[in-house]
């Protein structure tokens, strides 16, 4: 059972792992195209509506959070894994304690 709750939260962790890089560009895109607008807009260059710019800000901080839930995820199942397999500090010294007893 711990093999397969180990199993799922590698593959759980592989899937966000490999979703980072399009969700730094999308974050990467949202702050370009808000940022612009908002640089225009204080140009006195009107390209944007008001709730225009209000949405390219609400994408801004929508695709931060989603890029932050992400590593917060992968971060959550690092922990979760290293406990499932029994690969924290106190296992590792346990084992080699075990380890030094059987020698002597």
């Amino acid at each position: 059972m711990a093999k397969n709750k180990s199993h799922q939260l590698g593959q759980r962790r592989a899937e966000l792992a490999e979703s980072l890089p399009a969700l730094s560009q999308k974050r990467a895109e949202t702050y370009r195209l808000n940022s612009d607008a908002l640089a225009l807009d204080r140009a006195g260059v009107t390209h944007h509506a008001p709730q225009e710019i209000l949405r390219l800000a609400e994408d801004e901080v929508t695709a931060d959070a989603a890029i932050r839930d992400a590593q917060r995820e992968l971060r959550h199942l690092d922990a979760e894994t290293t406990s499932a397999s029994g690969g924290g500090l106190g296992a590792r010294v346990g084992r080699a304690l075990r380890r030094v007893r059987a020698d002597r």
